[in-house]
């Protein structure tokens, strides 16, 4: 039967955009494509969970029909994250269906729903490829779909300059991770992941070294740490909100599962460093992400920067991990690999969440400005409800999910003091103050963010016009919320299956039941949490609602509210360094007048990695290259003479090499 499953999976996301395509003339393409993938990301989800429990193999070869070997296998690693994918995707399907349905129309709306299942099912691909070439096909069907549906909403200057430069450091990443399967080859049968593996423990630390670099180069370009983080906070937010959900909260995992298969299950983990090259990503990815994110007031940029924040987290789990491994302290390795492996799926369903809501705002107020948003509690109960429930599980408050895996990931860290050697000793407790303060600048900003767009009074007249979105989207969200509910208070249904696959990757380890003690206690904090609300909720009298004091003034109006802006202010001076921003005043007149009748101040935010080191190396590129256009004169004859002249130089080399 999960066979069965696992090949509906494959068969509807394969065959579901050529039946969009046939069935567009009927007018019905939406509902049916829609129904069609909520049906196979439902197989998709049960497969995953019966392989994970059951820790069954479920293998495909499908090499007789491509040029080379191609084979998919479903091991406890690659279900886990076949989970993440259609737990997720199940309920963006659904939002998707009345989203589409009122903001696309004609072609726009057909090739969305074509190019979203081949996008899901190159993410499926990733995961599940047994062979190093299946594994890149997906890679990059994955690039070139998820930009396909960014240029969904138009293909303006900007969007594909944006979507040109997603491209360009995708391509560089996947070149990175061809060259780490290349690595192998001297020493490998060939390019099947079985093969690989069995020729890890034949490398020279060099080439594993090597191995491990590219690889961290090239799924941390695609995961978005720093720096290499450019494209993210400019191809998510100008994405359709169910794609921007997805390449988010799924996509993102893709370079996570990579990264784990490379350094866990091929090369067995390796020499101290690596952890700590890991480590030190993940505390500047997850430091920077939530200062950039402060200072943003567009709130799905503000959400990209917080993925960069999140991965972030998942790698302090992941170089801990190593670190321990490193250390000969598997039992610690394996809380360390946990928090980051229930991290990953966390985020996912948080971070969809919180676009699928962003979405839901977007609809309802035709912006996603926080400056012009405010009031909507009132007017979208639903969707505020879900909303703050995103908001409290990014942060990592007790009782939701966010909160299980940062606490491993916390708890992890206070164990490294115990470690024998100064340095993990030392720098292992430190990774617990930086995840504090991850912590701590996550919920200023989760509050500025639900405080501004759903408390106080609209600061737009479409914010006080705001209506709840249909059904099907707040159903979509809802399944989203209900998971980081669940998970929060019972996370054993997670951990569970998380331990077998720690099993499979750390072989022979017996995890510590203290690092679990708080987690499993989770039920009956939750339970007397709610006793005792019921309780003051019974013993408490009705509130006296009373006006607002107005400092003497007739009576509160939107200009007497926090702005974003405002809201973020004191931590932007605090961290000022950061920031940096470029300020220009301009007045009418010019000349300094007393009583100007006209200041605009201007102010400019660009990330210091961008600004210390894109910059340059875009200038001195387009530099070389103006230099460069002194060659191509146009001229046959000087073109001939260049032929020649590579001719005569290729003669020589070969005769003297």
């Amino acid at each position: 039967m999960t066979d069965v499953l696992f090949y509906l999976l494959l068969a509807l996301l394969l065959a579901g955009p050529v039946i969009t395509l046939i069935a567009a003339r009927l007018r019905q393409a939406p509902a049916i494509s829609a129904h069609l993938l909520f049906v196979a990301l439902v197989a998709g989800a049960l497969a995953s969970v019966a392989m994970l429990w059951q820790g069954r193999v479920v293998s495909v070869d499908l090499s007789c029909l491509a040029p080379f070997s191609f084979s998919l296998l479903v091991d406890r690693l690659s279900a886990y994250f076949l989970l993440l994918i259609c737990l997720v995707g199940a309920p963006v399907a659904l939002f998707s269906g009345s989203y589409v349905e009122r903001h696309y129309h004609g072609a726009r709306r057909v090739w969305f729903w074509v190019l979203l299942p081949w996008f899901l099912l190159s993410m499926v691909l990733v995961v599940t490829a047994s062979t190093a070439f299946a594994f890149l096909f997906g890679w990059e069907l994955m690039t070139l779909f998820s930009a396909g549906l960014v240029l969904i909403d138009g293909h303006d200057g900007e969007r594909r300059g944006n979507v040109f430069t997603y491209l360009l450091m995708m391509h560089a990443g996947a070149a990175a991770v061809f060259a780490a399967f290349m690595v192998f080859l001297p020493h490998s049968a060939g390019l099947g992941f079985a093969a690989l593996r069995t020729a890890a423990p034949l490398l020279t630390p060099a080439a594993r070294s090597a191995i491990f670099l590219l690889g961290f180069i090239g799924f941390g370009t695609k995961a978005g740490i720093v720096p290499l983080h450019l494209w993210l906070p400019k191809a998510h937010p100008i994405a359709p909100s169910p794609v921007s959900a997805l390449m988010s909260g799924v996509m993102l995992k893709t370079a996570i599962y990579g990264l784990v298969r490379l350094s866990f299950d091929f090369l067995g983990t390796g020499p101290a460093w690596w952890g700590y090259l890991i480590l030190a990503a993940g505390a500047v990815s997850g430091v920077l992400g939530v200062l950039y994110a402060i200072a943003e007031h567009d709130l799905k940029r503000l959400l990209a920067y917080h993925s960069v924040e999140n991965i972030g987290i998942i790698y302090l789990g992941l170089g801990a991990g190593m670190i321990f491994a490193a250390n000969h302290s598997p039992a610690w390795a394996a809380v360390a690999l946990m928090g980051a492996l229930l991290h990953s799926l966390n985020h996912a369903l948080f971070k969809s969440l919180l676009f699928l809501g962003a979405g839901a705002i977007a609809d309802a107020a035709e912006t996603l400005d926080l400056e012009e948003l405010g009031g909507l509690f009132s007017r979208m109960r639903v969707t505020g409800t879900v909303f703050l429930i995103g908001c409290c599980s990014i942060v990592g408050l007790p009782l939701l999910n966010g909160f299980v895996s940062e606490w491993l990931t916390f708890r992890s860290f206070i164990a490294g003091a115990t470690l024998p050697g100064l340095a993990p000793a030392i720098v292992l407790p430190l990774m617990a103050g930086v995840l504090a303060l991850i912590g701590g600048l996550a919920a200023a900003c989760f509050a500025k963010v639900f405080g501004v767009a759903f408390l106080g009074r609209p600061r737009s007249v479409e914010a006080a016009d705001a209506v709840e979105v249909p059904r099907a989207m707040q159903a979509g969200m809802a399944i989203l919320a209900a998971a980081c509910v669940v998970i929060g208070i019972a996370p054993v249904i997670v951990l569970r299956p998380l331990a077998g696959i720690v099993l499979q990757l750390l072989p022979g380890v017996v995890l510590p039941q203290q690092a679990f003690a708080l987690t499993n206690m989770l039920p009956l904090i939750a339970l007397a949490v709610i006793v005792v609300a019921l309780i003051l909720r019974s013993l408490c009298r009705a509130p006296r609602i009373t006006p607002t004091w107005a400092c003497g003034m007739p009576g509160l109006d939107s200009r007497m509210q926090y702005t974003s802006t405002a809201f973020s202010k004191p931590l932007r001076k605090v961290f000022s360094q950061v920031y940096r921003p470029e300020r220009s005043i301009e007045t009418l007149p010019a000349d300094p007048p007393f009583f100007p009748h006209w200041i605009a101040y201007r102010s400019v935010r660009t990330t210091s990695f961008e600004r210390s080191l894109y910059r340059p190396a875009i200038n001195g590129i387009l530099a070389t290259a103006n230099r460069l256009r002194r060659l191509q004169t146009g001229n046959i004859q000087v073109y001939l003479l260049y032929m020649f002249l590579a001719l005569v130089a290729a003669l020589i080399y070969m005769r003297f090499a």
